[in-house]
């Protein structure tokens, strides 16, 4: 475990700007009444649609005269893979984000600035760009507990259907060949979400949305379209997995039987976030901290899911990741990388407790920094993972405020993201966000961001 330390204006005018800004959606003609109040399209499966479960809303129908001679149509499953996705099948989930969350949504395609680590800085993305990306972060698990806090409302008994089709054995082994992970375990998590697929589908289908999204990545720039549709459903399999996630959820009787399951699924969806929030959320400076507080709140279901169930982690197939993390940190070697960073935020005039949160994430952040160093290469870029996952709500809320103490640890985290460039997931990111931290704080900071400018210049290449 990481150390601790102690306006008006005229009617029409007003109108006018409300017009235009108001969201365009396609009519849904028998759709649900929830999703005509929202203004959004509904995809019609009943006796929930897609959208009310995602947002955890109560789903009802208006009546529907349908003539006796007229044929019924077949009933869709809310998550098919049979066919390429259609344009309707992506716009339910994804118009489901908040009208808050709308206004900066990311582009559905990642920028090329990240797909090359060696490539400069740049910032891309419009913020305005329509996107299928990853909708369910932003309302399924806003403030949510992974493991204590499954749905208040019980979903409807017709989920998303679990099968696998020849899309996914594509997507398996992709993940195999391409060796997201390290060899040596890459193996243990496909075997174990293998193992699972029958009783705990969302570990799979979290593992393949993963999948998607790097296949995505690789065929940005050959083929815009394939790597479009690959995005969609990477979209489309954390949905279905996020929704079966919370519904195991709400029977408790299954928390210890499937906590190895439930703990790599979140691992998973922990890393996809990560990836997720440093890739696309580049449009200004507020977007991205913005994303990256929200996501937080994600990481730290990780530390609920993983915390009640040590034991039977250490003896489960996964037992690898935890006792190599525990020793590289415990037994290895240790550096001073944040000790400047330390002092600072100690000598500053921030509050108390400001203090105290940011000097307990600096130290945390070095203990990230002693566990990549004594971690081999192939695995220590779980170091860069883990530091999200242990932030705690308190260094949150000055990071939210924009207090530069608490911006000045990110940038020191900008460095370890760098030093893990070589790995898809980051690229560029540590480049971005200590550029980001910079030039945001401008020239009074300098002296506070020498090191991570000059860590940046010299590790390039």
């Amino acid at each position: 475990m990481p150390p601790r330390t102690s306006g008006s204006g005229s009617g029409s005018g007003s109108g006018a700007a409300t017009a235009k800004l108001r969201r365009a959606h396609r009519k849904s003609r028998n759709g649900c009444w929830e999703c005509k109040r929202r203004h959004i399209k509904c995809d019609e499966n009943r006796p929930a649609c897609s959208n009310c479960v995602i947002s955890e809303r109560t789903c009802s129908f208006p009546a529907q005269p349908t003539p006796a001679a007229a044929p019924t149509p077949p009933e869709q499953p809310v998550s098919s893979f049979n066919e390429p996705l259609s344009a309707s099948q992506v716009e339910s989930p994804a118009d489901s984000i908040s009208s808050t969350a709308a206004s900066h949504r990311p582009s559905s395609i990642p920028p090329p600035s990240y797909l090359a680590p060696n490539s400069g800085f740049t910032s891309n993305i419009d913020d305005g760009a329509h996107s299928t990306s990853l909708p369910s972060f932003t309302e399924s698990f806003a403030a949510a507990d992974l493991s204590e806090s499954p749905l208040s409302t019980p979903l409807p008994d017709a989920l998303p259907t679990p099968y696998f089709t020849n899309k996914h054995l594509i997507l398996l082994h992709h993940f195999r060949k391409s060796l997201l992970f390290d060899v040596d375990n890459v193996d243990i998590i496909i075997d174990l979400a293998l193992d699972w697929s029958s009783e705990a589908p969302y570990a799979l289908d979290q593992l393949l949305a993963i999948s998607a999204d790097h296949l995505a990545m690789t065929q940005v720039e050959s083929s815009a379209e394939s790597a479009a549709s690959w995005r969609r459903i990477a979209t489309e399999l954390q949905t279905r997995a996020l929704t079966h996630f919370n519904r195991d959820g709400q029977d408790t009787a299954n928390h210890e039987s499937r906590f190895v399951p439930r703990f790599l699924f979140s691992s998973l969806l922990s890393l996809h976030m990560l990836y997720d929030t440093l890739t696309q959320y580049r449009a200004t400076f507020h977007v991205f901290i913005e994303r990256f507080c929200n996501s937080v709140c994600l990481h730290r279901g990780v530390k609920s899911t993983s915390s009640p169930g040590y034991q039977t982690l250490i003896r489960s197939p996964l037992a690898p990741f935890f006792l190599g993390v525990r020793d590289a940190a415990e037994l290895g070697d240790k550096g001073d990388e944040c000790a400047p960073l330390i002092t600072l935020i100690e000598n500053s005039d921030l509050s108390p407790s400001a203090v105290e949160a940011c000097s307990t994430a600096a130290h945390t952040l070095q203990w990230a920094f002693n566990v990549h160093r004594n971690l081999p290469k192939s695995v220590n870029v779980q170091a860069a993972s883990a530091f999200p996952v242990v932030l705690s709500d308190n260094y949150i809320e000055p990071v939210r405020k924009h207090r530069p103490e608490a911006l000045l640890v990110l940038a020191y985290y900008g460095v370890l993201l760098h030093r893990c460039r070589h790995v898809w997931l980051f690229g560029d990111s540590g480049a971005f966000l200590i550029h980001l931290i910079a030039d945001h704080l401008g020239s009074y900071w300098k002296d506070a961001l020498r090191w991570p400018l000059e860590e940046l210049e010299r590790d390039q290449g």
